[in-house]
């Protein structure tokens, strides 16, 4: 099914020992624990619950979790912000959301509750692997803030950007400031 090089998927391979996918419907869950057993997932477990999955994610600390947005009894981006508010070993976890709903809504609530990905619904499986490639080859810093637990959610962001600053308030400041250094400048003369 995957025409995955051998020096990939040794890399990958560590990161997928426990691998818990949450969903309601089960069709949908058994294709998806399929196909993370092809791509190299030792152990893979199943919860249809929000409730289910924190417990699961307690007692066996899973290395990846695969969460669907929402259903009966599952609210993909509660469980994510809980996660990661927690003190749980798996609060690191890389949470994938999938789902087919696909408004800008459901996008931000997961990203903004912490979720590392979101794999729309239909997805192939070139889709799952290169949503399982990032989290596992690429991961990215994490972030404790007041507001926001998670990874960084500037994911195609250079650090090393050099140029001029990209937010308004950046660019408020740098006006503010490039002010403040021009009266202080002309006071010591």
């Amino acid at each position: 099914m995957f025409n995955i090089e051998a020096k990939v998927r040794a890399r990958m391979a560590p990161h997928l020992q426990r691998v818990l996918v949450v969903d309601p419907n089960m069709a949908a869950s058994r294709l998806l624990t399929e196909l993370v057993k092809e791509l190299g997932a030792s152990q893979r477990m199943h919860a249809a619950t929000t409730r289910r999955a924190l417990d699961i994610a307690a007692a066996w600390q899973p290395q990846l979790i695969f969460i669907e947005f929402s259903g009966p009894g599952l609210d993909g981006a509660e469980f994510t912000e809980r996660l990661r508010r927690s003190t749980l070993p798996a609060r690191k976890a890389p949470v994938i959301v999938v789902t087919a709903d696909t408004r800008e809504g459901s996008i931000k609530a997961s990203r903004d509750a912490g979720a590392h990905e979101f794999l729309c619904k239909p997805f192939t499986a070139g889709h799952v692997f290169r949503r399982v490639q990032n989290v596992t080859l690429r991961p990215r810093p994490w972030i404790e803030a007041r507001m926001y637990v998670g990874p960084d959610r500037r994911r195609f962001n250079s650090g090393d950007y050099d140029g001029a600053r990209k937010r308004r308030a950046d660019r408020a400041f740098a006006t503010h400031a490039a002010q403040a250094f021009t009266s202080a400048d002309t006071s010591i003369r």
